[in-house]
């Protein structure tokens, strides 16, 4: 599909995540699979690969939320970051919380260059119980690139109906060591 056939799901009635799948649907062949969709003009992913250097500090922020459902995210990697103790540990899940910091930063090593991103969120179910959840819904994010070590997430949790990619804006940014 060029750019300008692409179907904007944002009119369909679907979810994100049913939006996502539907796409996988229509392209079979896992070489022309997109990895986001067309959400009202904007290109929206589940999940976000961030090229990076082996070795480096990752440094995040939490640069907007609205404080109706907790959220945060992830960082993934082939490797280890690794925590103020010492630990080192493959993920990493930070939470939007007013008691801590804004800003974390990790020493990382990644053996395949690679570090994963997406929005988590506590998911809140009809029958009051709360999990910690990703990519249900209308979980998802646009993202804003500003060279090649930095991004900016603008993220809608699952719950939300319809979408809304101001309810958590994070900044992720990659130097070398």
């Amino acid at each position: 599909m060029t750019r300008s056939t692409e179907r904007d799901y944002s009119v369909s009635g679907l979810t994100i995540r049913a939006a996502m799948v539907d796409q996988a649907k229509r392209h079979t062949k896992r070489q022309s699979r997109k990895l986001s969709i067309l959400w009202g003009g904007r290109h929206i992913q589940t999940s976000d690969l961030f090229e990076v250097p082996s070795e480096g500090i990752v440094r995040a922020e939490f640069l907007a939320a609205t404080p109706d459902v907790p959220q945060g995210f992830d960082m993934k990697l082939d490797g280890w970051f690794q925590l103020a103790k010492g630990e080192q540990v493959p993920v990493l899940r930070t939470w939007k919380d007013d008691r801590y910091e804004d800003r974390v930063e990790y020493p990382f090593h990644s053996r395949d260059c690679r570090i994963f991103v997406w929005n988590v969120y506590e998911m809140i179910y009809p029958s009051g119980k709360r999990i910690e959840e990703k990519w249900t819904g209308n979980a998802g994010f646009w993202v804003e690139t500003h060279g090649e070590s930095e991004r900016i997430y603008h993220c809608s949790h699952g719950m939300n109906n319809p979408p809304d990619f101001d309810s958590l804006v994070f900044k992720v940014s990659v130097e070398p060591r």
